[in-house]
């Protein structure tokens, strides 16, 4: 019996080390360069986007009120 998901992370497993040569430092390498990219990425600040309005303050959200249960003894 062969599961689908299990053949799956084999083949994606094959296709990288093939990537890399079949060489784990380059890959662990590959790996701690994403790392570093993602962080700095993380660490910049976003720039607030702000919806242009016609004037006037914007309308309040739509709340709901939350009905309050009796505690069930």
């Amino acid at each position: 019996m062969t599961d689908s998901i299990v053949q799956e992370v084999r083949d994606a497993r094959a296709s990288i080390a093939a990537e890399f040569g079949y060489d784990l430092s380059k890959y662990l390498v590959w790996i701690r360069e994403q790392t570093e990219l993602r962080k700095d990425a993380l660490d910049k600040p976003r720039q607030n986007k702000t919806l242009a309005t016609t004037g006037g303050a914007s309308p309040p959200p739509v709340t709901r009120k939350r009905r309050v249960r009796p505690a069930g003894v």
